[in-house]
């Protein structure tokens, strides 16, 4: 699937912010119906697996200082495609500051 973008201004993270990030996600019809008859064995075993990444790029200002940094996520998550409850989720970050 191909990748999408979303945006956050500036400054609408407080500092030491915590708060969850909410993206919009598109499945594509398409794809979904190339990988029927494994959506529906998924269906069957109620649990799907699905592989998430973000990438998160700006720049955080501290004091006199405001270095650019990316976040990349990695999530695997396992929901169950009836309910769309989540039953298992990791994740993996990693930060690059660009000084």
């Amino acid at each position: 699937m191909g990748k999408q973008s979303g945006r956050l201004d500036a400054g609408s993270q407080p500092p030491n912010s915590c708060q969850l990030l909410r993206l919009q996600a598109r499945l594509n019809g398409q794809e979904l119906a190339h990988h029927a008859k494994r959506f529906i064995g998924d269906v069957t075993k109620r649990a799907m697996a699905i592989h998430a990444e973000v990438d998160i790029c700006g720049w955080a200002k501290m004091i006199m200082w405001a270095p650019k940094f990316k976040v990349h996520v990695d999530s695997r998550i396992i929901i169950d495609p009836v309910m769309l409850d989540v039953i298992d989720q990791e994740n993996e970050s990693r930060l690059q500051l660009f000084v």
